[in-house]
């Protein structure tokens, strides 16, 4: 046998004793035991902190109505739609803002849902797909001639990419659609109850700050320089409404209900008293009315937004016929703002849906 056989079988008959000896054995079973626990336990450990940290949280009821229950992860869903088709359009929401809007919706939704029967308004699945195919179905050239298996395989496509980009189930998806529809049906039955003519003024506002030269404003207006050009000069207004020399057109009453008090009761070119603004205080308004109508037809986008305040007006008072408990607070608002700003969005397939192509689910148009 060469020296060189000789070292192998040496070296390995000297593993095979290190290999048999008990003290060795028992050592490296101990070191694998104390490695194999330490990955347990550090597995335990992000568990535990994952569970804790999100599965937890989401699973805490925070609206009820009635015998319904709502959890923080159906809220979370909600958001996550809002947030992704706004960032469709290259566009972002205000999470603290739409958070709050979410819980409103949710429980004037339940209510909806509720009622809708008992006064004969109702979605039926059908009406939801046909919905749902109508937003997700992609389009295509006037010369172009796809077959119907084509055409399906693209709009559950596209149908799929949206819910994986949203989180959402097909069945979740469809639960909110359903809601929508309802919400609709519901806004143009309590929407018949508006008047289609009413008394309405053709309104002026001019926006200031406190600390404008406000005295000197008056003083103009007073010395007969027309409204359009003291809104020009001093108006804080959107870019819009000072073009226009604060002309905001012909507005019944419920238009500005906050302002109401103060818009009727104003004679023909006289500028009011001062009123804060609602929406961006410190801001002041001062109106002014050309003209007054005792019966006058209401154009469709004021009565649109007539019919939005008298569902909101039904929604108020009907919110006290129902036990709602809402569990809502800074650490939840906290946790879902959280939620929200690590959302992983992805970006829509190229074929184009009708939602797409309003601009709703990409680019701007």
């Amino acid at each position: 046998m060469s020296n060189s056989n000789k070292q192998t079988n040496q070296y390995t008959d000297k593993r095979h004793r290190v290999a048999q000896d008990p003290s060795i054995k028992k050592r490296n079973r101990i070191l694998f035991i104390g490695i194999l626990t330490i990955s347990i336990i550090f597995t335990i450990i992000l568990s535990t902190g994952y569970i804790l940290r999100y599965v937890i949280p989401q699973e805490k009821v925070i609206v009820e109505i009635g015998e319904s229950k709502y959890k923080r992860a159906d809220m979370l869903k909600m958001l996550r739609v809002k947030q992704k088709n706004a960032e469709m359009i290259g566009s972002t929401i205000k999470s603290s803002e739409e958070i709050f809007k979410a819980l409103q919706n949710m429980i004037e939704n339940e209510i909806i849902d509720q009622v809708a029967p008992s006064i004969g308004i109702s979605v039926t699945e059908g009406q939801v797909d046909i919905y749902v195919r109508d937003v997700f179905m992609p389009t295509y050239n006037s010369d172009e001639s796809p077959d119907p298996v084509q055409i399906e395989r693209e709009f559950r496509e596209i149908f799929n990419n949206y819910l994986n980009s949203v989180g959402l189930t097909e069945e979740e998806y469809k639960k909110f659609t359903r809601w929508s529809m309802l919400r609709e049906q519901m806004r143009q039955f309590i929407g018949e109850s508006v008047p289609t003519v009413a008394a309405q003024v053709y309104l002026h506002r001019l926006m200031v700050m406190p600390d404008d030269e406000i005295d000197i404003m008056k003083k103009k207006f007073n010395d007969g320089i027309p409204f359009k050009y003291i809104v020009r000069e001093f108006s804080k207004d959107n870019e819009e409404v000072i073009r226009r020399g604060g002309e905001i057109g012909w507005v019944p009453q419920g238009i500005f209900p906050e302002y109401d008090y103060i818009i009727f009761d104003l004679e023909p070119n006289l500028l009011s008293i001062e009123s804060q603004s609602i929406e961006t205080p410190p801001l002041l308004y001062f109106f002014m009315i050309s003209e007054k109508d005792p019966a006058r037809k209401i154009a469709l986008e004021e009565l649109e937004q007539l019919k939005t305040k008298a569902l909101n007006d039904w929604l108020n008072t009907k919110r006290k016929e129902f036990n709602v408990k809402a569990t809502f607070n800074s650490e939840v608002h906290s946790w879902l703002s959280k939620q929200l700003q690590v959302s992983s969005l992805e970006k829509p397939k190229e074929k184009q849906s009708r939602l797409q192509e309003l601009g709703i689910l990409q680019g701007k148009k």
